[in-house]
């Protein structure tokens, strides 16, 4: 497919693993990292002529992540380009579509297609066990077929619209816990980095020295892409609620947005 373009977000690889998915059947060009494009002097070069454009990204807080808003909001649209956005959820999506059409309708434009990818996800204190984690994966390549076929075809849909008020009390009550969230490293802490690597917001510094590990700043997008990457398990919040995981088709290097970057 000429003139598209896919961007991610991504913390523990699904979306990722999702967004090359699409862009394999669709012959897209790689996707683009959301993360890593918001460092370049111009982070929308590929959209602004192309004819398609798409985003993949995890439900947070009962909508987008922050990162993806900000990233959209500041976005030049046109009304003449296909717009698309494909979530990926645990447990449930809510009004992730009906914000990214509001943001779009805001400059003219509006959301063409929308659809949800359930994945194995990490809420809940126990590790997802392999069989449903296989499973989900298969159900993943199948949802991918459907939405590359739509999408390939310029249809547009319906979207689920879910209750607003529920959203933004649920937005509202993890917001909070996103302030507030606070990390602790354990004498198993190996320094390797991969927390850092990682990190959406470039927001983790690894001391090697081993003065502190890891030291974080206040862009946190609470995406705990640290927490379920770090081989040691070393790393945790003050109050876990989530068990161990990440895609086991993605590799941290691939979710560095500069390598990516330099990559390209």
């Amino acid at each position: 497919m000429s003139a598209c373009c896919l961007y991610f977000f991504s913390a523990t690889g699904n979306s990722l693993a999702v967004a090359l998915e699409l862009t394999s059947l669709l012959q897209m060009p790689e996707p683009i990292s959301i993360p890593g494009s918001m460092v370049l002097d111009d982070p929308y070069a590929a959209a602004r002529n192309a004819e398609c454009v798409g985003f993949v990204f995890p439900v947070h807080r009962a909508t987008l992540p922050e990162m993806v808003r900000g990233f959209i909001v500041e976005m030049p649209v046109r009304p003449d380009c296909y717009y698309f956005a494909i979530s990926t959820y645990t447990l449930f999506g809510c009004n992730e579509f009906w914000d990214v059409d509001e943001i779009l309708c805001a400059q003219g434009a509006r959301l063409n297609y929308g659809a949800s990818i359930q994945m194995m996800g990490n809420v809940g204190l126990l590790a997802p066990d392999t069989r449903t984690v296989q499973r989900r994966r298969e159900q993943m390549r199948e949802q991918a077929a459907e939405i590359s076929e739509a999408v390939a075809n310029h249809q547009e849909n319906y979207f689920r619209r879910s209750n607003k008020l529920l959203g933004r009390l649920v937005a509202a009550f993890t917001s909070m816990r996103r302030r507030s969230i606070s990390f602790k490293v354990d004498g198993s802490c190996t320094r390797c980095g991969v927390c850092a690597q990682v990190c959406p917001a470039q927001n983790i510094t690894v001391d090697k020295d081993g003065a502190h590990a890891p030291v974080r700043s206040d862009k946190c997008e609470a995406c705990l892409a640290c927490v379920h990457w770090c081989p040691a398990n070393a790393l945790s919040t003050q109050t876990p609620l989530h068990s161990h995981y990440h895609n086991p088709d993605i590799k941290p290097e691939q979710l560095n947005p500069h390598a990516r970057l330099e990559s390209s």
